[in-house]
């Protein structure tokens, strides 16, 4: 070992070198510097493919830019004429180009900041398209090849996830296969290769070749099938983490056992295995930028990473690895702006690394999976409780509580009362009278609860509101977000999106602070003055 007395200086120096690093995050201004000169080059080009047109739309979208920037219709129009079957640019693997396929549903998610499902009727026929060119194997390839092709299915698993996150309907069937096929084409040595060698069972064998942007494209793909599947979940936020201690969970519940997830057929324990293998061997190439396919593999690295992040409940902000590659892009950049590689054209490299610099899919995760509860299939939610789930034609249902709705509204007054967890854990199994003269009396009640139940009660009652778009349950909505318990403060939040038709929300994030729940709630109650300039807020 070195002495320490001898490199004091070089080890301080280092110290400090590494703490800037760290301090590197898509909203310090160095960072933002470089990725706004790269989003400026990237506003005066276009491109041939629908996704290269998506890709530099969502460049500028997720850089806070404007919906109606040309370069934003530009790809709206590319993608409506591609789910008419209008499309006549150029693209690899036509018809159709899988690549542009899974960018497109990606942006369509995303091209309207305030309502992720304005384009739905365009995104399920694009998905139809998509999924019509799945291989039975479960991987998506060029036409007529018989192999699947590890680098275009990634991008399917994107657009299936974003669907699915947003509550278009996604086959559970498709993600299995998919899902199956990443496992059965895993390299030995955890990483994937090009044309999958399917081997017809999880017995691994060699794959070829082994390239970084491979491995962080199969990982992360496998992520996001255990994502959807319901395999992976985050852990409950622990006391002493991020969520302020006035706004943790009033009542702690136990810990929550490892899901198996929704499938019968894909076996949770393979995935795990899998993904640890993977992470391993994405682990052992990080530092550099590779040389072959350096911006994809970022856009891949980054991609993969967030959706680890999902899967462990880390909000590391931000990794060594974003801090690393910031360095490396930071140097690489031209003077005009762009990134130069031997693969892509610059406009595409350009792409890559400003989504990369952006979190792009972290943005994207934690702007849609807090809309939803649970797993997301479908756009319904699993229940954390699941002693009275069913199947009903390949699909896990909730058997619903028996009851008038007066007897289900006396379960959520009666804070005793046992099935009143079981209605706090699976949400939506209540819905009020259609009789206009009892539903006004079940709401007056659940106003009430708001502000005297118990935490389930309230919790219930909240979302009850939430679900009717009534402008006069703004107020105890508003109300709401005052709660002590931030799974309420976030059925508030979610609720005041649907009664405003502002899908996309006021910014409130996943963990908030008590800064973010008080700048959530006044942004709301400004929206709420702005349409009702003489309302009465509680107190």
């Amino acid at each position: 070992m070195m002495r320490v007395a001898a490199y004091s200086g070089a080890i301080l120096l280092l110290l400090g070198w590494a703490a800037d690093a760290q301090a590197a995050h898509p909203k310090s201004p160095e960072v933002k510097e470089v990725i706004d000169r790269g989003v400026a080059f990237l506003e005066k080009m276009t491109d041939q493919r629908i996704g290269g047109r998506c890709l530099i739309a969502l460049c500028i979208l997720k850089n806070g830019g404007d919906p109606q920037h040309a370069r934003v219709q530009e790809a709206l129009k590319a993608c409506e004429q591609l789910a008419n079957g209008e499309f006549s640019g150029g693209g690899v693997g036509l018809p159709p180009d899988n690549y542009s396929v899974g960018i497109a549903v990606m942006f369509l998610c995303e091209a309207d900041p305030a309502d992720p499902l304005r384009y739905r009727d365009l995104v399920e026929k694009i998905l139809e398209k998509m999924l019509k060119v799945q291989q039975a194997g479960g991987a998506w390839s060029y036409a007529g090849m018989q192999t699947g092709d590890t680098s275009q299915t990634q991008y399917a698993a994107l657009g299936l996830w974003t669907a699915n996150a947003v509550g278009i309907k996604v086959p559970q069937d498709r993600v299995e296969r998919l899902c199956g096929w990443l496992l059965r084409t895993q390299d030995v040595g955890g990483s994937w290769g090009y044309q999958g060698v399917d081997p017809g069972n999880y017995n691994r064998v060699a794959q070829t070749p082994l390239r970084p942007s491979l491995g962080v494209a199969g990982l992360g793909s496998l992520y996001i099938c255990a994502d959807i599947l319901g395999i992976t979940n985050p852990p409950e936020a622990k006391p002493g983490g991020a969520v302020p201690a006035a706004l943790r969970s009033v009542e702690e519940k136990p810990a929550k056992k490892k899901s198996d997830g929704v499938s019968r057929v894909i076996d949770a324990g393979v995935v795990r295995r899998a993904m640890a293998d993977g992470d391993r061997a994405v682990e052992a190439k990080l530092g550099k930028l590779p040389d072959e396919w350096g911006y994809y593999y970022l856009y891949g690295l980054e991609r993969c990473m967030s959706f680890r992040e999902l899967a462990e409940g880390n909000s590391e902000l931000e990794p060594k690895w974003y801090n690393d590659a910031f360095e490396i892009l930071r140097a690489k950049q031209q003077p005009n702006g762009s990134w130069r590689g031997t693969e892509e054209s610059d406009i595409i490299n350009s792409c890559f690394a400003v989504l990369f610099l952006l979190r792009s899919s972290k943005k994207l995760i934690e702007k849609i999976k807090p809309l939803g509860e649970g797993i997301l299939l479908g756009g319904m939610g699993l229940p954390t409780d699941t002693a009275d789930l069913r199947e009903k034609d390949g699909k896990i249902i909730e058997s619903p509580l028996a009851g008038s709705v007066d007897e289900l509204l006396a379960i959520i007054e009666d804070p005793e009362n046992a099935d009143l967890q079981r209605l706090a854990s699976t949400g939506g199994a209540l819905a009020l009278d259609s009789d206009v003269t009892k539903r006004a009396g079940q709401i007056t009640k659940l106003r009430a609860i708001v502000s005297a139940g118990s935490y389930e009660s309230r919790l219930v009652a909240v979302r009850l509101l939430g679900k009717v778009r009534d402008f006069d349950n703004v107020p105890v909505l508003l109300y709401a977000l005052t709660d002590p318990d931030v799974r309420i403060v976030q059925a508030a939040d979610k609720g005041l999106r649907f009664v405003s038709r502002k899908f996309g929300g006021v910014g409130l994030p996943a963990e908030p602070s008590a800064t973010d729940v008080k700048a959530a709630r006044d942004a709301w109650k400004a929206w709420y003055l702005s349409v009702r300039p003489d309302a009465e807020l509680l107190d």
